[in-house]
C-alpha cells in the first residue's frame, strides 16, 4: 500500500455520542469521504542462507533466550515474562543477510539496516494455530551501524510478510545508540528486519511533511460506536481498531466497499440492532485485550517522547497502513488511570495526525476532535479528549506506538471474519449458551429482573453467574466470562454442562459476555451470549481479585492489611476470611480450579486498627499480598502441574463528588507457580517454592488537585 501525499486544514470542535445520527447522503444512501487510491505495494526482501545463534525453550515461569556476544546478532534478547504461556514453547532464532541491491518496495529516503532476523516459535497443535503469547514478550534486537547511512534515530524494527509481501512496525520501547539495539513489545514472531528513513524526512515535521494511508473513518472504520470505554461497560476499542486495520490492509476490495458498509441489520440509522458488528467487535477484542492491559516500564519512561511519534510517522510511511496508537492517562501525582484507548493514525499533513477514534465512528479528514498535534521540535503538544459525551470526556495525555504489541496472526481475524460473513449462524458448529436464574431449570443463581425494566438487577457488588453450555463442534471443558472488560475463566461440569462464577460488579450497568471456548479466545466454533446487569450496591473503594489457569487446583489469596502504629494489621485468607459487614473480606476459599477469589471492600468500610482494641481505622495503607498453591487435584500423581495466576487491583483512587466523577486505579501482578505444598498456610511469612513473593499494593489518601491531567510533557531524543 503506497503513502499519499496531501495537506489538509484543522477544525476544532466536539463528536457526542450521545446524540450520534448517521452521515446519510441523498436517497438515504452512506456518505462517502474521498481518499487516495488504496494501492498496495509489494515489498520484497530477497535474502541469503540462514544461519541458526540462537534457541531454548520457555515454560510458565518465563525465561530468556540471547544471541552470544561476539555472534552476529550480538545483543539480541527475548524475555518472556512468566505467565506468558500454559505450556513449553521452543524459540529458535537464525539470520541471514538481506540483497540490499534487491530489495521492492521502501519508500524514497529508506534502507534496509539490519540482518533479516527469523524468530520461530513451537508449542502444541493448539498453540501453534496462532502462537500468540498470554502477555506482553520484551524484545531487543540489534542493527548494523555499518549499514546506517544518515542517524541511527531514524531506525525502526519491522514484522517482515514474505507471503504477504508486506511490512507492520514492530513499535517502540527504547533503543540503545551505544549497543545499536532496539528494543519493542511483541505477542508473535515472524521475521524482523531494521529499516531506515534519513532523519532529515522527520525534520520536515515542522514544515510540509504529509503522509496519507488512504484509510477514512467514515469508509473504513466501523459504523458502530465503541459502545463503552474503560471506564463503562463493553468498551472494545481495540477490537475494533486492529480488526479495522487489518480489514483494511488484508481484506478489503481494492477501492471497493469498506469496513463502514458492512454488518448492517435493522434499522440503518440505528447500531444497537447489529448484532453481528457487536458479536464481531466483542470477539476480536477478547483475543486481543489480554496484551494491553498495562504500559510497560519502559514505555512509562518514555511517556509521549519524541522518538513515539517519529515511529507512527515511520510506520506509515514504510508500510502505507494506518498504525495502531495506544493512549493512556498520567495524573499529576505520577500514576496511571486503568484501562486505555486505542485509535487508529491514517493521515500526517500540517502538523497533526488525523485520527479514527472508534468512539466517534464516521468522522471525516479535519473533523472535530480526531486531531493529535506533533512536530519534531515539541514533540506532542496536546491532550487527546475522547468519551460518550462532552460533559464527561475522557483525556489522555500519555501517547505510545502499539503496532506489533498488539499485532494477531492474519489467520485468526481471518476465521472470524468468515464467520461473521455468516452472520456467526450454525447450530452444528456453535455451543448453545444460557444463563441459569431462579425461574429456569435447571435453576441457577444468576440475578433476574425485578424491577420490570427488562434489565437483570442486584443490590450487590458481587453475583454468581450461572449457567449451561450444550452443542456444538468442540468439547468445552471450560468458558471465558467477561464482565465490564474483565475476564474470569469458569469450569464447565462434564455431566451436567453447568458453570458458575463469582464475579465482582460495577455500580450501574455491566456487561456481560459469555464465551464458549477452552483457551484461545480466537477459537472460531466459540459460543456467544451478551446480557447485562445492574448493580445498586454501594460504591465499591478496593477490589483485589485472583485468578490462574489451571483446574483441579487449589490456590489461595493471602492479604496482610496495613500496618499501624508498628502493629501488622489482620491477615486475611481462607481460613480467616473477615467480616462482611463493616470490614474487607475474602468472598470464598475456591479449591475447584481457575478461581476467582475476592478481597472486597466498599467505601463505606474500615479497617480495624491493630494497635488499638475495637477502634477503626481508614482503608488507606500498604497491603501485602501473597499467592500460595496449596493443593493439585489432577489426575496425574507423579507429577504437579504447574499454574499461572493473575492477581488484579482495582482502587477508588478519587471521588469527584461535586461533578460525580469516579477515578479508579489499576494494578496487576503475574506469576507461576511449579509446586503445590499446603504447609505453612496458617503464616503470612512462610515461604517457598509454593509461594509468590511479597506483592505490595499502596493505598493512598487521595490529594484532589492530583486528579488533574497535565499537557503531555515536551521530550527530546
Amino acid at each position: 500500500m503506497v503513502a499519499a501525499v496531501l495537506v489538509a486544514g484543522v477544525v476544532v470542535s466536539a463528536g457526542l455520542l450521545s446524540f450520534f445520527a448517521w452521515d446519510l447522503g441523498r436517497n438515504n444512501t452512506l456518505a462517502v469521504d474521498p481518499a487516495p487510491d488504496h494501492v498496495k505495494v509489494a515489498k520484497l526482501l530477497p535474502t541469503g542462507t540462514y544461519t541458526q545463534v540462537a534457541s531454548g525453550t520457555v515454560t510458565g515461569a518465563g525465561g530468556t533466550i540471547a544471541a552470544g556476544q561476539g555472534t552476529s546478532l550480538s545483543g539480541m534478547r527475548i524475555v518472556v515474562p512468566g505467565a506468558a504461556t500454559r505450556e513449553p514453547i521452543q524459540f529458535n532464532v537464525s539470520y541471514a543477510t538481506v540483497d540490499t541491491a534487491s530489495v521492492v518496495g521502501l519508500p524514497e529516503g529508506a534502507s534496509i539496516a539490519s540482518k533479516m532476523i527469523q524468530i520461530d516459535t513451537d508449542g502444541s497443535p493448539s498453540w501453534d494455530t496462532f502462537k500468540m503469547f498470554d502477555s506482553l514478550v520484551r524484545v531487543t534486537l540489534p542493527y548494523d551501524p555499518a549499514m546506517v547511512q544518515d542517524d541511527e534515530r531514524g531506525v525502526r524494527f519491522y514484522q517482515y510478510d514474505p507471503v504477504l509481501q508486506t511490512l507492520e512496525p514492530t513499535g517502540f520501547d527504547g533503543q540503545d545508540l551505544a549497543a545499536n539495539t532496539l528494543s519493542f513489545q511483541a505477542a508473535t514472531f515472524s521475521k524482523f528486519v531494521a529499516v531506515e528513513l534519513a532523519l532529515s524526512v522527520f525534520e520536515d515535521l515542522n514544515s510540509s511533511l504529509s503522509v496519507d494511508t488512504g484509510f477514512r473513518p467514515k469508509n473504513d472504520g466501523w459504523f458502530i460506536p465503541n459502545y463503552g470505554s474503560y471506564q463503562q461497560s463493553g468498551g472494545v476499542c481495540l477490537g475494533m481498531t486492529s480488526y479495522a486495520k487489518w480489514y483494511y490492509s488484508h481484506q478489503k476490495p481494492g477501492n471497493g466497499a469498506g469496513l463502514y458498509q458492512m454488518y448492517r441489520e435493522g434499522d440503518v440509522a440505528q447500531w444497537r440492532d447489529d448484532a453481528t458488528a457487536i458479536q464481531l467487535a466483542t470477539r476480536v477484542q477478547a483475543g486481543v485485550t489480554g496484551i494491553y492491559s498495562a504500559l510497560s516500564e519502559a514505555e512509562k519512561g518514555n511517556l509521549t517522547s519524541k522518538q513515539v511519534g517519529l515511529g507512527i510517522i515511520h510506520g506509515m510511511l514504510v508500510s502505507g497502513e494506518p498504525q495502531l496508537i495506544g493512549l493512556k492517562t498520567r495524573y499529576v501525582n505520577g500514576t496511571y488511570a486503568p484501562g486505555g484507548h486505542a485509535i487508529l493514525a491514517y493521515r500526517y499533513a500540517d502538523g497533526k495526525f488525523d485520527v479514527y477514534d472508534p468512539n466517534n465512528p464516521g468522522t471525516s479528514v479535519r473533523s472535530a476532535q480526531q486531531m493529535i498535534p506533533f512536530n519534531y521540535s515539541r514533540g506532542f503538544s496536546q491532550i487527546f479528549e475522547s468519551g460518550l459525551n462532552a460533559n464527561n470526556p475522557l483525556q489522555f495525555n500519555v501517547f505510545y506506538h502499539a503496532s506489533a504489541k498488539v499485532f494477531t496472526p492474519n489467520n485468526a481475524f481471518k476465521g472470524l471474519y468468515d464467520m461473521a460473513q455468516n452472520k456467526f449462524q450454525g447450530s452444528s458448529t456453535f455451543p448453545e449458551v444460557k444463563l441459569t436464574d431462579s425461574t429456569t431449570d435447571p435453576v441457577g443463581s444468576t440475578p433476574i429482573n425485578t424491577d420490570g425494566d427488562g434489565i437483570r438487577d442486584t443490590t450487590s457488588n458481587k453475583v454468581t453467574i450461572t449457567g449451561t453450555i450444550s452443542g456444538g463442534q468442540g468439547n468445552v471443558t471450560s468458558t471465558l466470562v467477561l464482565v465490564s472488560g474483565q475476564k474470569f475463566v469458569a469450569a464447565l461440569d462434564p455431566t451436567t454442562k453447568e458453570f458458575s462464577v463469582e464475579v465482582p460488579l460495577y455500580r450501574g450497568n455491566n456487561d456481560i459476555i459469555i464465551l464458549a471456548t477452552d483457551s484461545n479466545t480466537f477459537t472460531n466454533w466459540a459460543g456467544w451470549l451478551r446480557d447485562t446487569i445492574k448493580s445498586t450496591a454501594s460504591q465499591a473503594a478496593l477490589t483485589m481479585t485472583l485468578t490462574w489457569g489451571q483446574g483441579n487446583s487449589d490456590v489461595d489469596l493471602h492479604i496482610q492489611e496495613p500496618t499501624r502504629n508498628s502493629t501488622a494489621g489482620r491477615h486475611i485468607y481462607y481460613a480467616n476470611k473477615g467480616d462482611t459487614g463493616t470490614n474487607p473480606y475474602l468472598d470464598f476459599d475456591n479449591r475447584e480450579g481457575y478461581g476467582p477469589e475476592h478481597y472486597y471492600a466498599t467505601s463505606a468500610m474500615v479497617l480495624p486498627d491493630p494497635s488499638r482494641s475495637g477502634q477503626s481505622t481508614s482503608l488507606y495503607g500498604t497491603y501485602q499480598m501473597k499467592v500460595h498453591y496449596y493443593a493439585d487435584h489432577d489426575s496425574d500423581y507423579d507429577s504437579v502441574q504447574p499454574i499461572t495466576w493473575h492477581l488484579t487491583i482495582e482502587y477508588l483512587a478519587f471521588y469527584d463528588d461535586v461533578n460525580d466523577l469516579e477515578y479508579w486505579g489499576y494494578q496487576e501482578f503475574s506469576g507461576y507457580l511449579g509446586t503445590a505444598d499446603p504447609s505453612g498456610a496458617s503464616s503470612f511469612s512462610s515461604s517457598g517454592a509454593a509461594w509468590s513473593g511479597v506483592l505490595t499494593f499502596q493505598y493512598l489518601e487521595p490529594d484532589p488537585s492530583s486528579y488533574n491531567v497535565p499537557d503531555p510533557p515536551q521530550n527530546t531524543f
